[in-house]
């Protein structure tokens, strides 16, 4: 059975079929584009509703020019390509890569962890607490494994991993001030953030 497809712009969807043409005595008809921008409605050719059925998800411009509309090709920005390797070297200094100090005991790696600087205060109250009653040693845990060291060694500890801390903030801001000063994307993406972090922290247990 033939049917006749309009297109009209202010019904939801925006295609209605009708069994028999409609009449131009009762409907405003039109046969342009800018008929359909005006609310007219707008008899589809058997080409173009051909076109509709093998593209369902085209649009109505689309369908009424028989032709898709490419996809405009987003041209990366210099400010994305800095905010895209600011995001990186803020992803490498909360990383292992660098949040990580390593605990041996006869030459032999026991474990690897990090102090966020919450803890870090913690087991500093820890340390002097101990020092304050009297106590030659103090225990805590290092990842899941827990260590007991006199005080004043636990004290050099907790001081040298916020003095790692402290450095790796400062390469940290360096190398984002350096990728803000770079003025063409392939050198943004071509700068190598993994540079110049102290070497990580070793303690004999």
């Amino acid at each position: 059975m033939e049917k006749y497809v309009y297109i009209k712009k202010n019904i939801a969807k925006h295609y209605i079929d009708f069994a028999t043409p409609l009449s131009s005595d009762e409907y405003f008809i039109g046969e342009t584009w800018e008929d359909y921008c005006n609310n007219k409605w707008v008899l589809l050719s058997a080409e173009q509703i051909a076109f509709k059925d093998e593209h369902p998800n085209a649009s109505i411009k689309e369908v009424f020019d028989m032709e898709l509309i490419p996809t405009p090709v987003h041209e990366r920005t210099l400010e994305e390509a800095k905010g895209e390797m600011i995001t990186n070297i803020g992803n490498y200094d909360e990383s292992d890569n660098v949040n990580e100090f390593i605990v041996t005991h006869d030459g032999q790696v026991v474990t690897t962890s990090w102090f966020e600087p919450n803890i870090r205060a913690n087991y500093k109250n820890s340390v002097e607490s101990a020092e304050l009653v009297g106590l030659t040693t103090v225990s805590f845990y290092v990842g899941d494994m827990p260590i007991t060291l006199p005080t004043q060694d636990a004290k050099l500890m907790l001081a040298q991993i916020q003095l790692y801390a402290d450095a790796c903030y400062i390469v940290t801001k360096q190398h984002i001030a350096a990728v803000e000063a770079l003025t063409t994307i392939a050198e943004v993406d071509a700068y190598d953030y993994t540079q110049g972090y102290p070497n990580k922290l070793s303690f004999e247990i």
